[in-house]
């Protein structure tokens, strides 16, 4: 993560911008997309944003949304990094991404207390708590899920086996989430807000989560995602979300007035092409940080 003076931490952001430029890349891209296992691969993935019995269901909730969930991240990747997690460091982090002031690390600090997200820890000297870090459940919700993740793409990265027999060595994990840190910055510093996204989905409570079940509902196929109708029940939605029924029609909702979603009747869901579109490409851009994020992960404990 970026660190020393302003001038040295905005050339830290404009590295990690550029570096998802140089990961992302459309020949990249294309190629994840044209394996034989993406579909069955990506279909796979998006199952499993939803909820699982392994990880603490509480932490899980409050990771449901999409600003939770980046906040995890980054508690994670400043715990794990030189500078450590602290009021300075978070400021340092969101004030670039225009996410906020000095003050807003602080409210945000007290807020991520209360969530049980990360846990104060005496720095030296003086004894005065100054520095924090993640959470033991923040760090085994996403020590579960990211081998997971690692073990469900890994037809898909070149060395995937390597880094997941180590995933439980002292550092590994902590260096993937610095890595991962980093990449998620390029990546917020790269997106277009004003182009076509599934904002509609991930600034909705479970937005994701409904959606990715809704396309897990479809029929084995072998095509990524589904190109015809999916007959859901939304109860069902709901239970393998873990939300209620009533957010999980309002996620629906939504993605019909985006034009995202089509209700052909009771029970029959179509995904526009749009949709399906934004998903290969997110899924592919996703597999490609796992890998980037793995590499870094594995280069820096050697």
């Amino acid at each position: 993560m970026p660190r020393g003076d302003a001038a040295g931490a905005d050339r830290g952001f404009e590295r990690f911008k550029s570096l998802v430029l140089e990961v992302a890349t459309q020949p990249a891209l294309d190629a994840v997309i044209a394996h034989p296992e993406f579909p069955r691969v990506a279909l796979a993935m998006v199952e499993g944003w939803g909820p699982h019995n392994e990880d603490d269901a509480g932490m899980t909730r409050t990771l449901r949304d999409v600003g939770h969930y980046m906040a995890g991240v980054w508690s994670l990747a400043l715990s794990g990094s030189a500078e450590r997690l602290s009021h300075v460091s978070l400021t340092r982090l969101f004030e670039p991404l225009g996410l906020g002031s000095r003050t807003r690390a602080h409210a945000l600090i007290a807020y991520f207390r209360t969530r049980g997200m990360i846990r104060p820890i005496e720095s030296r000297g003086d004894g005065r708590l100054r520095n924090y870090e993640a959470a033991p459940a923040l760090r085994q919700l996403f020590h579960n899920r990211f081998r997971r993740e690692l073990t469900t793409a890994a037809p898909l990265i070149a060395g995937a086996d390597a880094i997941l027999a180590r995933w439980d060595e002292p550092g590994l994990f902590e260096a993937f989430m610095v890595a991962n840190g980093q990449f998620m910055v390029g990546s917020y510093l790269n997106f277009d807000r004003e182009a076509a996204n599934l904002d509609v989905f991930a600034q909705r409570h479970a937005g994701l989560t409904v959606l990715g079940q809704i396309i897990a509902a479809a029929p084995r196929t072998g095509v990524f995602p589904p190109d015809g109708p999916v007959a859901i029940n939304l109860r069902d939605i709901a239970r393998r979300s873990g939300v209620s029924r009533a957010q999980a029609r309002n996620v629906i909702r939504a993605g019909e007035k985006a034009g995202f979603l089509t209700t052909r009747e009771e029970g029959w869901v179509d995904l526009s092409p749009d949709l399906r579109h934004q998903l290969v490409y997110l899924l592919a851009a996703y597999v490609l940080s796992l890998t980037w994020c793995a590499n870094q992960a594995m280069g820096e404990t050697v």
